[in-house]
């Protein structure tokens, strides 16, 4: 689907910065103005920039519109990001016939964002599969010289998923990224003061599209040497990305990555610290998986290598995890005891956010215990810490337990009220499993003490929604309570 953004809207590129793009790929772009030049215009062509940022992209096109040799060429430049886009020919075909061809210029069709769709995983992404298959209709259809702007995983695929599609291909310009790109990225995201996992959705999608642009960079091709330290930072970008998919459910995704940096790290005594985090977060998954058994492995391994190294601050994380294990399992005293050696931990190297979940945690347990009073107490101190940082994923999490609480209690309105906060902060960073948890008990809520049936069902519907996207056992579990419901309002 074609963006809603016209180029026009885009925002302008400093001049000062698309020089400095020209002057680095001075070769390329003087490449790229002979290929705009030769084309027919009534004739399709076929052309590729490759550049991994988008900003970069952008100053390119831009350069390239401003040059004095293309004042007699009209571009139109298209959007199609939607990563679920199949048929690019019939989304092409819609917007073709609304361009106002100018008179007595030469027409250059210029496509950015199918990316998205090509994606950097699996074989034969069904849009290459459809390029290949109507690669004949192109000359026919379009008629017109096209500039695909792609990072350089996505042309790679092409070439690899469609070969008859890329053998229209007339001329591929490879523009490297300056420095201050990569560093200002790098800034954005694995320099940022914020985490991932509390960034809004807009922004964490921007963060996910950053990390995968500078993975591409710090990935050798070409034949280029790999440096130590282009590794290190290669191994922070997995991290980073299995972090950010893993806080949107994405499970699978994040597993991909992180293996993939286990496998980078192996045994080298310079990356213990990135390899004990990496084992940490396939703990993590694998506990979300329900897979206990698995996740205990990947926890102590991780906590070896944090005892190895002195990583204070990793040690307590760890520890917090696999308290949270044996609590699930029954095994109380073992999990209050290793909750805390993590808090203990947490605050003597001053890890306020760390600290705030294992208070929650904490809590949880006394809660379960009926000490009520001692619960609210450590939610409340949680709650207060998680506002004092912005933890806004930790801070939902609270009040979804204190609304469950004050629920237990009869306080049926304070709970419900609990709940809705919680839902709006989950909606806000795209927690995706937290939306079903708060969706499924305000919908229980609803029913047995309010009698709003209808509502109740509109909330356990969407939480079954969630539920099944993400292949979750609670699935059944909330199909029974929708039934239980239904026959409640039937009744």
């Amino acid at each position: 689907m074609l963006s809603n953004k016209p180029w026009h809207q885009s925002k302008e590129i400093p001049e000062i910065y698309r020089q400095r793009i020209v002057e680095l790929n001075q070769e390329s772009f003087d490449q790229l103005l002979t290929f705009v030049d030769i084309v027919a215009d009534d004739a399709f062509d076929l052309g590729f920039i490759q550049s991994n940022f988008a900003k970069d992209r952008d100053a390119i096109i831009q350069a390239l519109i401003n040059h004095p040799d293309c004042q007699d060429m009209q571009f139109e430049i298209w959007d199609f990001p939607d990563p679920e886009m199949r048929f690019l020919m019939d989304e092409i075909l819609k917007v073709l016939p609304t361009v106002k061809v100018q008179p007595d210029k030469k027409l250059i069709l210029i496509v950015r964002g199918v990316e998205n769709a090509i994606g950097m995983t699996g074989e034969y992404p069904p849009m290459l599969v459809d390029f290949n298959w109507v690669r004949d209709a192109y000359p026919v259809m379009v008629r017109h010289p096209m500039i695909f702007c792609l990072p350089d995983y996505a042309i790679t695929r092409v070439a690899t998923y469609a070969p008859d599609f890329w053998a229209w291909n007339s001329g591929t310009f490879v523009f490297k990224t300056p420095a201050n790109t990569r560093d200002d990225a790098i800034s954005q995201t694995l320099n940022a003061s914020k985490r991932t996992s509390n960034c809004e959705l807009p922004e964490k999608q921007e963060r996910i599209d950053l990390l995968t642009r500078l993975l591409m960079e710090y990935t050798p091709s070409n034949g280029r040497e790999e440096t130590e330290e282009d590794l290190k930072t290669r191994l922070r970008v997995l991290n980073d990305l299995a972090i950010a998919h893993r806080s949107r459910s994405e499970y699978s995704t994040a597993t991909y990555y992180l293996k993939q940096a286990l496998d980078l790290a192996k045994d080298d005594e310079k990356f213990i610290s990135l390899k004990a985090n990496t084992l940490y977060e396939l703990g993590w998954i694998q506990d979300d998986w329900g897979n206990k058994k698995e996740a205990i492995a990947f926890y102590q391994q991780s906590l070896e290598l944090e005892e190895k190294i002195g990583d204070v601050q990793g040690k307590a994380a760890t520890l917090h995890q696999l308290a949270g294990i044996y609590a699930n399992q029954g095994e109380v005293e073992q999990a209050i005891a290793f909750y805390q050696q993590s808090l203990e931990l947490k605050e003597k190297i001053g890890d306020v956010q760390g600290k705030a979940a294992t208070l929650h945690q904490l809590a949880r347990i006394y809660a379960n215990q009926g000490d009520v009073e001692k619960a609210i107490a450590f939610y409340q101190e949680s709650l207060q810490l998680k506002e004092k940082i912005g933890d806004v994923q930790g801070k939902a999490a609270t009040l979804h337990q204190l609304a469950g609480i004050y629920a237990n209690q009869g306080d049926v309105e304070k709970a419900i009220a609990f709940y809705q906060q919680s839902l709006e902060l989950e909606e806000k960073i795209g927690d995706v499993q937290g939306k079903a948890a708060t969706f499924a008990m305000l919908g229980q809520l609803l029913a047995d003490e309010k009698g709003d049936f209808d509502q109740a069902l509109n909330y356990l519907r969407q939480s079954l929604e969630i539920l099944q996207h993400l292949r979750s056992p609670d699935a059944e579990t909330v199909k029974e309570i929708i039934a239980a419901v239904q026959q409640m309002a039937g009744d």
